[in-house]
């Protein structure tokens, strides 16, 4: 990952694009090469004949060049992203990375900030695919200067195109990613539409023979709390949610579905398949999601960021929001244990059977 190690540090925001560029390459970060980590085994019923591959899921980065912190730390989401763009360089080769939506924060500074995640990512040497998130599909009227069509026009080949949202490949020989946008123009909540879900289910068809098929969306399709199910929440779930899943559950190979948008980190298998909702990089933990597949099963690990000052900060954020209340209104600094996984399971057991 040649040239990530450019900085940030002392770069002001607020330089035209020239400058910018000028001092990523003069500034210095310093980092402590600590890597924080958790692991999850999910086993398959009977081993599968295929190559192993490994990829990172990337989500919720809400870049945002002159940002404000509230519950996201978006005062700090360059470096943070930069944070994160190392530890992918100081893993084992991926196959590899898929950022899962909310690249971008909406606002007056989206412009801005999609050229510094164009200009970061052009360093990375594996490649890469991108889900649209709400705040791609969600400009603010008369102060954001980019809309869907942007997106999908700046990503054009990273899985999206013009006119396309939802993407698929074949990692290796066997196996079937599938990237289902289920955003909503103008919404923070997803909800598949009867021509997307057309469309996925022609996938799952055409992919039947498949040995395993993993499916990403941006939003939830499994609450991750009960609070997810009711009215103040459920802006983090696909409405539709359950007629997904039940189109999901009639095809014996989708085995893992994986997502972000709630900033927090929870794993649980319903039936057959496995729903993996991912932390954020903005938000505490500051995390991200590596996977490792082989016929064994599916190896997830959690892999958080070196700068411990931003991370503290982060959760010092994180519980003073009325998000933090919403969670739990009598002791809020619950919210810190649900962000980051509530058991072993979600954030750092692993599971031999």
């Amino acid at each position: 990952m040649d040239g990530l190690d450019y900085g940030i540090e002392n770069i002001k925001m607020r330089m035209d694009r020239r400058k910018f560029l000028k001092g990523m390459a003069s500034a210095g970060i310093a980092l402590t090469g600590v890597i924080s980590g958790s692991e999850l085994f999910v086993p398959f019923a009977e081993a599968f004949n295929f190559k192993k591959f490994s990829f990172a899921h990337i989500t919720d980065l809400h870049l945002d060049v002159q940002g404000e912190s509230t519950w996201e730390h978006r005062g700090k989401s360059i470096p943070l992203f930069i944070d994160a763009l190392r530890q992918i360089g100081r893993l084992p080769k991926l196959d590899f990375i898929f950022f899962g939506g909310d690249q971008i924060h909406f606002g007056p500074n989206d412009k801005d900030s999609l050229f510094v995640f164009q200009r970061w990512t052009v360093h990375l040497n594996v490649p890469y695919y991108i889900l649209l998130g709400d705040t791609e599909v969600s400009p603010n009227p008369g102060v954001s200067k980019l809309s869907r069509e942007d997106y999908l026009n700046a990503w054009r080949g990273r899985g999206l195109r013009p006119g396309r949202s939802s993407w698929a490949f074949d990692p290796v020989p066997g196996v079937r990613f599938i990237g289902f946008d289920v955003t909503v123009d103008g919404q923070s909540y997803g909800e598949a539409s009867p021509q997307s879900l057309k469309w996925l289910e022609k996938e799952l068809k055409e992919n039947k023979s498949k040995k395993l098929i993993i499916v990403a969306t941006h939003q939830l399709l499994l609450p991750t709390t009960p609070q997810d199910l009711a009215p103040g929440w459920s802006l983090w779930m696909v409405k539709n949610h359950e007629k997904v899943r039940e189109i999901l559950e009639h095809y014996k190979n989708v085995r893992l579905v994986i997502s972000g948008h709630h900033h927090a980190s929870r794993v649980e298998t319903a039936g057959r398949i496995t729903y993996v909702a991912d932390p954020a990089i903005v938000t505490y933990p500051c995390a991200f999601r590596h996977f490792t597949v082989d016929r064994e099963g599916i190896h997830l690990k959690n892999i958080g960021l070196d700068d411990r000052a931003d991370v503290a900060r982060a959760l010092e954020l994180l519980i003073a929001d009325p998000y933090a209340r919403m969670y739990d209104a009598a002791v809020p600094q619950k919210v810190a244990a649900y962000s980051m996984g509530l058991t072993e399971q979600d954030r750092e057991a692993t599971i031999h059977i």
